[in-house]
């Protein structure tokens, strides 16, 4: 920031003029000669030969193998089955009940008994009397004046 502030041009600037800030030069330049950088070209020529990089090639052999990686397979066996991934499992059962899970309680429950959770509670009582909350009020008395 510092050197924005002393008038070096900032990286739009340069952008805008077709350059690019000096620490993407040199790939930028050698992706304009139709050459990859260094870092990603065993990964390109990887994927031109059909291949993947290394870390892909388990998971998606697995997947044209109609697998799952292993990461993923217990939460996709229950969902087959017609259950939920663990984590979800509690807030769904509680959901079918006709409960809700416990993160939701306080607010809902408030709201059931016609109130609003403190912040709220101005602009609801205000919707209720047919007015609205103060942030709105300008933008709709022009609406209503035409």
């Amino acid at each position: 920031m510092e050197k924005l502030r002393v008038g070096e041009k900032s990286a739009l600037e340069k952008l805008y003029a077709e350059e690019t800030p000096r620490w993407s030069n040199s790939a930028l330049e050698k992706l304009r000669a139709g050459e990859t950088p260094c870092c990603i070209k065993s990964a390109l020529e990887k994927l031109r030969a059909g291949e993947t990089p290394r870390w892909r090639n388990s998971v998606l052999d697995k997947l044209r193998a109609g697998e799952t990686p292993c990461w993923r397979n217990s939460a996709l066996e229950e969902l087959r089955v017609g259950e939920t991934a663990r984590w979800r499992n509690s807030a769904l059962e509680k959901l079918r009940v006709g409960e809700i899970p416990r993160l939701k309680h306080t607010a809902l429950e408030k709201l059931r008994v016609l109130e609003s959770p403190r912040r709220r509670r101005s602009a609801l009582e205000k919707l209720r009397v047919g007015e609205t909350a103060r942030w709105r009020n300008s933008a709709l008395e022009k609406l209503r004046v035409g």
